[in-house]
């Protein structure tokens, strides 16, 4: 093991927080380099060292995987439904996504076999997926795991969840913003609204909407996210939402101004 490495790794045992705390930045700042150091001591003897590596692993895990979709955003090669995933991932690294891939199968699997917009609607509203008028900054509000669970949430993600669910249907649907609104539009202009109980409605040519892009959903939902951590003064989540947000306006999470930013 290298010198410099194992000096650090020593440090990284140190009782005192501040010690360890240093050894931790210089570690993640040799990124690919403590690779199997990560692989050689998770499963170490000392407990302290052990909950460290596995600590270190886990940030190096969810950086790379925040560089990964801000590098997917930016060339265009992700899908709308995985992007909301790594989102929510960084919001709350403890996700699960096994358990959402089989929430998903678990509904797609009670679709009518011939969907069409008004069975979807129909099957949303007997899920009971719903709106709520509460707590309107409440994350679980945007996050995939959540409102699949426990069916509420901003109308934006339910827009989001029954486009995907129906898919799987060849079912498809554009979101769109109707009258501040998210709601999805299939191509027989029929839109629906998830805030009112799922009401399927036939629009014309002269009625206005705003069709949302992959981005305009990502960034809809990553800033409601940044406002929850801001509220509920969760510091590393300001900073993972911040960070993706600063870096998909190319800029940097230190540029914003104080206490956010340096």
């Amino acid at each position: 093991m290298d010198t410099p490495i194992s000096a650090l790794l020593n440090l990284l045992e140190d009782e005192d927080r501040h010690v360890s705390t240093m050894a931790m930045e210089q570690l993640l700042a040799l990124d690919s380099d403590v690779d199997h150091v990560i692989a050689e001591l998770q499963e170490s003897d000392n407990p302290v060292l052990r909950g460290r590596i596995h600590q270190l692993g886990s940030i190096l895990r969810l950086r790379r995987s925040r560089q990964q979709f801000i590098d997917s955003v930016r060339g265009s090669n992700t899908t709308l439904w995985d992007g909301i995933l790594e989102i929510n991932y960084q919001f709350n690294p403890r996700m699960n996504r096994r358990d959402i891939s089989e929430l998903v199968n678990e509904f797609a699997s009670r679709l009518p076999r011939r969907l069409t917009t008004h069975r979807l609607a129909a099957f949303m509203r007997k899920e009971k997926f719903c709106v709520t008028s509460e707590d309107l900054l409440g994350p679980d509000l945007y996050l995939a795991e959540d409102v699949l669970m426990q069916r509420v949430g901003a109308p934006i993600l339910l827009s989001a969840v029954a486009q995907h669910i129906g898919r799987s249907r060849h079912w498809d649907a554009t979101l769109v913003l109707h009258k501040g609104r998210h709601c999805l539009l299939d191509e027989n202009y029929n839109l629906v609204s998830p805030a009112e109980n799922w009401r399927v409605t036939r629009l014309t040519n002269e009625d206005k909407l705003h069709p949302c892009g992959d981005r305009d959903v990502w960034f809809t939902i990553l800033a409601q996210l940044f406002l929850s951590a801001v509220q509920e003064g969760r510091l590393q989540a300001i900073w993972r939402v911040g960070s993706i947000l600063a870096q998909l306006c190319d800029g940097e999470f230190h540029d914003l101004p104080f206490p956010l930013g340096s």
